[in-house]
C-alpha cells in the first residue's frame, strides 16, 4: 500500500513538472510572435470570413475596457453583444458583422482575434475590417503592430 502512494505522489510530482514548463514556453512562443498581425481570409462566390490575431504585451482587462470603449466613440458602430468574463464584443458597421475575442495568456500578454463575414466575391477586400479593428487598439495602447504578409 505504501508503495501504491508512493508511486502516485511521483506521478504527481513528474506531471507538475513536465506540465510547468511547457506552459512557460508556450508564453514565450506567444511573445516571440508579440505585435504581429496574422489574417487569413477566405472568399467565395457563397461567403467567406475574415479573421484577424494579434499577440500584445498589455493586460487582458484593459485590452477589453479599451476596445469595448473605441468601440463606443463610433456611432455608425452598434455593439451586439458584450461580454467581459469571456473577452468576446461581437458587434456591427453597416452591414457588417464582426467580433473580438480577447483572451489572457498572462498577466500582462493577450491574444485578440477579430472574425468577420465578408460578401460574396473573389476579389481581395482593401481595407480589412477585423485588421484595422486591431490596429485602432494597438495605436491606443502605443504598440506598433505589423500586418504579416505570407
Amino acid at each position: 500500500m505504501c508503495l501504491n502512494r508512493w508511486l502516485a505522489a511521483f506521478v504527481a510530482a513528474l506531471f507538475l513538472l513536465l506540465t510547468t514548463p511547457m506552459q512557460a514556453q508556450w508564453v514565450l512562443a506567444a511573445r516571440a510572435a508579440r505585435n504581429e498581425i496574422h489574417r487569413m481570409t477566405q472568399r467565395s462566390e457563397s461567403g467567406g470570413y475574415d479573421i484577424a490575431t494579434v499577440v500584445l504585451d498589455a493586460d487582458p482587462g484593459k485590452v477589453y475596457d479599451k476596445t469595448l470603449e473605441l468601440l463606443k466613440t463610433h456611432p455608425e458602430v452598434k455593439i451586439i453583444t458584450e461580454d467581459k468574463q469571456t473577452g468576446t464584443i461581437e458587434f456591427q458597421k453597416g452591414k457588417k458583422v464582426a467580433g473580438f475575442q480577447i483572451y489572457a495568456l498572462g498577466d500582462k500578454v493577450t491574444q485578440m482575434v477579430v472574425a468577420s463575414g465578408v460578401g460574396r466575391s473573389k476579389e481581395p477586400d482593401e481595407t480589412s475590417m477585423v485588421v484595422e479593428s486591431i490596429m485602432h487598439v494597438c495605436a491606443e495602447f502605443n504598440i506598433k503592430c505589423t500586418v504579416q504578409s505570407y
